[in-house]
Order: C-alpha cells, then structure tokens, then sequence
C-alpha cells in the first residue's frame, strides 16, 4: 500500500520534467541571427541586412525595426528589397517581409534583405533601434513565443567594402597583370631577336 504514493509522486516527477523538457526545447525551436551593412551612395546608406535561421522551423518572416508596440528604427526606410522573393512592405520606422509566395529560410540558411535609409550605421544600431523578430509563418505581432515567433534580436553591425576601394584593388590587379604581360611579350621578342 505504501508503493501507490510513491508511485504516484514519481509518475508526478517525470511528468512535471516532461513537460519542463518540452517547453525548453520548443522555447529555442526558432531563433534567428543577423547582420547589418551600410554604405553611404549620395546622401542616404544602402544597408543589407544577412539573415540566419538558427533554429529548427523554416521561417516566412522577418519584422526589422520592431519589438511589441514599437517600431525602433531612427527614420523611415526606403527601397525595401529581399533574395527570398518576400513581399517588402515599409511600416513607418520599420520593415516588414512576409513570404507568401517566395521561398521559406530553411534551418541553417541566410537570406539577403535590403533597404536604403538617411540614417547612419551608428545610428541603425544604437539602444533599441533595429531590434527585431522573425517568424516561422505570417507575422503575428508576438515574440519569443513558441512554434510562431523568435526572440527579440538585433542585427550585429559589420564594414562593408567601401567601392573606391574595390575599385583601387581592380586597379591594381589589372596593372599587375599589364605589367606582367608587357614583361612576357618583352622577354619573347628578345629572345627572338637574337635566333633570326
């Protein structure tokens, strides 16, 4: 007669770490993780931001610049763009892509996301600004919440490549190689000259 307690508070125990177990693993079943560019052309930063799904699930959406009741980007983007083939939708200080009839962003994959903005890289990353959420379906104003949305996240600043000096590094590689050549074309036609 003493085993059914027992019995009980142990079934109680391994059902209690059950669903423990659970609720972590499908708390971290989606995650996301990012970075952000900005190159300054003209007056405005052409930025792009790169995507990773960390987690298990596919996701088909991406909200930048938005946490619960706020967008937190420094001003309005522009020229909303994506690699998925998401529809881009600008949302006052924030950036909405949602997938209805692109490719999903499979586990362990990165999409490309773009935009242009008068703010700077600083100002794209400071305090809560470019905070975000991405989600395993449509977006559902929620975060952190399990089987639809992602923590909250914010892209990692990275450099980007300035063009002047990719356009130096072309320069000088294409001057090497018309050295090098002058220098082969050179040798050749003093070696033949002596063998006439």
């Amino acid at each position: 007669m003493n085993n059914i307690p027992k019995l009980i508070s142990t079934r109680l125990a391994l059902a209690v770490a059950a669903g423990l177990a659970v609720s972590t693993v499908s708390s971290h079943a989606q995650s996301a993780s990012a970075t952000i560019s900005g190159v300054l052309v003209g007056s405005t930063y052409d930025y792009t931001i790169t995507l990773q799904n960390t987690g298990t699930f596919n996701l088909n959406s991406f909200w930048y610049g938005w946490i619960q009741f706020q967008d937190d980007l420094p001003s309005n983007p522009t020229l909303a763009a994506n690699s998925l083939g998401w529809a881009n939708t600008l949302s006052a200080n924030s950036i909405q892509w949602v997938n209805s009839t692109g490719t999903a962003l499979a586990p362990g994959q990165s999409g490309t996301f773009t935009f242009d903005s008068t703010s700077t890289p600083a100002q794209m990353t400071a305090g809560i600004a470019g905070e975000s959420v991405a989600y395993v379906n449509g977006i559902t104003f929620s975060q952190n919440s399990p089987g639809d949305s992602t923590p909250i996240f914010a892209p990692t600043l990275v450099a980007a490549p300035e063009p002047s000096s990719l356009g130096l590094l072309l320069a000088g590689l294409s001057a090497a190689f018309l050295i090098f050549r002058v220098r082969l074309n050179g040798r050749y036609v003093m070696y033949r000259l002596p063998g006439k």
